[in-house]
């Protein structure tokens, strides 16, 4: 299974390909689309004869490319079946910029502001850049942009405070659905969760899954006890992993891999959020790797 990719095309230390996939990456919501735009960007690097600053240069020309890639994304987001989550990340260990976060909690808020919203916020307050070349590469004014990311800047500090959960944190989950099963009773699993929990599983209506976020601990209790009745003859697999900075688990039966799953945690450390990835064209990457 492969993290965001780092390929050797162009002179760009390796430090800062992956900061700039991981932009792109909250940009689009997408593995692959982001290695290709990235890798695109090292290309005109390497044409280009006067960079002056090699990380700003290029987090523009990412930027731009990735709002052009939304534009012709935009009639897919709108008409996709049930909640939308991004493409996993499946990383080795966790990612050291933090500036950067692609947490499934992040990348929900991030998905709620406009992409210009978002170009304003990063470019400005992730890469440093003057609010005079924000507006230059969005061809809006200082004014403008500065209004776009304090309005970004904004949600995300308002955002739903998660804390990412360490490998013990699922495996207690997984056991409590696995006992919950047996005993044929939900109330010990929902003790177990939050009293704001949400459960996100995206199927793209490729596979079943819920088509409306669910809420509180009766509701994403019952069904992750449903989920876990239906395994298939061959039962299911489990094999630890880390999903976008965070303890996930890749879910497999005889026949592959089935589902990503990654969980946030409260402050007192109750499931707050358990996110299951399941549409199979965002787990081609997975798969494939």
């Amino acid at each position: 299974m492969r993290a965001l990719k780092e390929r050797d095309v162009g002179p760009m230390p390796e430090a800062l390909r992956r900061r700039l996939v991981r932009l792109a990456y909250r940009y689009l919501g997408s593995v692959t689309d982001a290695e290709d735009i990235v890798q695109e960007a090292s290309i005109k690097l390497l044409a280009s004869e006067s960079v002056r600053d090699r990380e700003a240069w290029l987090a523009r020309v990412v930027t731009n490319a990735a709002l052009d890639r939304l534009r012709q994304l935009k009639a897919r987001r709108e008409t996709y079946i049930g909640p939308w989550l991004p493409e996993p990340v499946i990383e080795a260990e966790s990612p050291s910029d933090r500036e950067l976060d692609i947490s499934f909690a992040v990348m929900r808020t991030l998905e709620t502001l406009s992409p210009l919203e978002r170009a304003a916020f990063f470019l400005h307050d992730l890469f440093g850049m003057d609010f005079d070349t924000v507006g230059e590469t969005l061809a809006r004014s200082p004014t403008a942009v500065r209004k776009l990311a304090s309005r970004a800047r904004q949600a995300v500090k308002e955002g739903r405070p998660r804390f990412a959960a360490r490998p013990a944190d699922v495996e207690r989950l997984l056991m409590a659905i696995g006992a919950a099963v047996q005993s044929d009773s939900v109330d010990a699993l929902a003790a177990t969760l939050a009293e704001d929990i949400e459960l996100i599983s995206d199927g793209g209506g490729k596979v079943i899954a819920a088509l409306r976020v669910l809420h509180g601990p009766m509701e994403v209790a019952n069904f992750l006890m449903h989920i876990a009745r239906k395994q298939p003859d061959g039962g299911w697999r489990f094999g630890p992993t880390q999903v976008n900075g965070g303890a996930g688990m890749l879910i497999s039966s005889e026949v592959g891999l089935d589902t990503v799953m990654a969980i946030d945690l409260d402050a007192e450390g109750r499931v707050a959020a358990v996110y299951l990835v399941r549409n199979p064209e965002k787990l081609a990457h997975v798969v494939g790797s």
